[in-house]
């Protein structure tokens, strides 16, 4: 890591006047001097939410990442995404939802399944914020896609999968298991039922 560091530092230095470069949380200023609060991990958000089909069959709410996606362009995942300054983590995860897909999940119907904040494992060391959602009052025809309030080109195909059928899909942040643990945890089948 020093190493890294100090290739880095002279690699500013070369750019032009880089202050010293660490790896610590630095304090971010607006352009008159006042202070706005740390430079450090993210926090974000992902919704699991889960609908059954018009024939019974529980199905996941997943996006394809589009050709404007910051990582993992091509492969899947469930609406994710930052936390916004003024917002809970329950906020976040609907307004994410909603921006990725179109589909307004009401705030009261998400269940807090876990976090991840291991800077070793996580994507870019967000600490992520985990909802699940399991609509039963509703089937998955019943909700409307819209890419209308994307960022650019960030999500490509959205649609419901099969629960059954997540193994035919790659899945980004390691959504697939994400699915699996969620989809126990909100308790989608019968004990004898096969998953």
């Amino acid at each position: 890591m020093n190493y890294l560091k100090k290739l880095l530092t002279k690699l500013l230095k070369w750019v032009g006047n880089a202050p010293e470069l660490t790896l610590e949380n630095q304090p971010c200023y607006d352009r008159y001097g006042r202070f706005l609060g740390w430079f450090s991990r993210s926090m974000a958000t992902a919704l699991f939410v889960f609908c059954k089909d018009e024939n019974g069959d529980w199905r996941v709410l997943a996006c394809e990442r589009g050709e404007e996606a910051a990582d993992f362009r091509g492969m899947w995942n469930c609406p994710c995404g930052y936390l916004s300054r003024n917002e809970t983590t329950k906020e976040c995860a609907v307004r994410e939802c909603f921006e990725e897909t179109g589909v307004q999940i009401p705030i009261d119907s998400l269940v807090f399944i876990n976090y991840e904040d291991d800077p070793v494992t996580a994507n870019r060391q967000n600490v992520t914020f985990r909802f699940g959602a399991k609509i039963e009052d509703h089937i998955t025809t019943d909700f409307k896609f819209s890419k209308e309030n994307n960022e650019g080109a960030e999500v490509g195909e959205i649609k419901w999968v099969k629960i059954k059928d997540i193994d035919n899909y790659e899945w980004a942040f390691n959504h697939k298991t994400r699915i699996e643990e969620i989809s126990l945890q909100l308790h989608l089948w019968d004990e004898d039922e096969d998953v």
